[in-house]
């Protein structure tokens, strides 16, 4: 059944640091070092639309020969964090190829997401534009050239997949989708964790570069003070022709899908927000994210 353009908001209350959902799924912070260990650390050619870098990435894959759908993934402002290679590794036993780009660290920004806390990257998150959003998307279109030219990938079947601002960068990625660089009919479906909509909707960037024509599925806190619920009725109403859903989770915060108390954090630019693992929006969004990619990208 194909998505249809609704807001979902979800009543939810525990919290929790060890999960136990009742698919079977029970994720500790040691699932986080493993999942950390089992990366497979390759290289993305730059390509010539941006800086040229070439990039590091960590690659998730299937046991067997393929062809599998794939995912490109991209971090936010504070680089790479063992949650989300866990997002990965996760992602790859239900049968899919996921490559998680690394704009930092060939940048000599920052490295190793296993050896950093939230705290030490303080700098790092402060200054997260020293790579650009156009700089990300255009990583974003290096890795997508990658796991095309990969026997193991079905060609025409590669989505999105970010966090925060790297949710930003694929919703953005995906609107020019078709981009010289892309090929075999650009991303075909994209997943954003709470991709700070409110503060790019109306930049002559989101505007100039089009509509969502693909799939998309978005998830956020609705008590994240920096994301807003009226953002995204607006992304809704805007007459995308992309199916769009949106799940708003009552009570949830940044960082909802993420191990780890509830804490305050401060940024220069937008003050005191609030970060903190919530575990029914962590079970919903496993559901959400599972059926998304099994409708649209196999």
């Amino acid at each position: 059944m194909p998505y249809t353009k609704n807001l979902v908001i979800f009543s939810l209350f525990s919290f929790l640091l060890t999960i136990s959902i009742s698919t079977g799924y029970a994720v500790t912070l040691a699932d986080y070092k493993l999942a950390v260990s089992q990366k497979q650390k390759i290289l993305v050619r730059g390509i010539s639309m941006g800086d040229g870098k070439d990039l590091d990435a960590f690659l998730y894959k299937p046991a067997g020969e393929g062809p599998f759908p794939a995912l490109v993934a991209l971090h936010g402002a504070g680089g790479i964090f063992p949650y989300q290679l866990w997002w990965a590794k996760e992602i790859s036993k239900w049968g899919y190829v996921v490559l998680f780009v690394d704009h930092y660290c060939s940048r000599g920004h920052l490295c190793e997401p296993a050896t950093h806390t939230e705290e030490d990257r303080g700098e790092i998150m402060r200054n997260w534009q020293m790579v650009s959003l156009r700089q990300r998307v255009i990583d974003a279109a290096a890795a997508h050239v990658s796991l095309s030219n990969k026997s193991y990938v079905k060609k025409d079947s590669i989505g999105l997949i970010g966090w925060s601002w790297g949710g930003a960068s694929a919703l953005i990625a995906q609107k020019i989708t078709k981009v010289k660089a892309i090929t075999n009919g650009g991303f075909k479906a994209t997943i954003a964790f709470y991709p700070n909509l409110k503060y790019f909707i109306d930049n002559p960037q989101w505007i100039r570069s089009g509509p969502l024509t693909q799939p998309t599925l978005i998830l956020y806190g609705e008590s994240d003070i920096l994301e807003s619920s009226d953002s995204y009725q607006k992304l809704l109403s805007s007459g995308d022709p992309a199916a769009i859903k949106v799940v708003g989770f009552d009570g949830a915060y940044k960082k909802f899908d993420e191990l780890g108390p509830y804490r305050e954090r401060h940024h220069p630019r937008v003050g005191i927000f609030f970060k903190g693992f919530q575990k029914n929006a962590f079970n919903q969004s496993i559901v959400e994210i599972k059926n998304f990619l099994t409708e649209n990208l196999r």
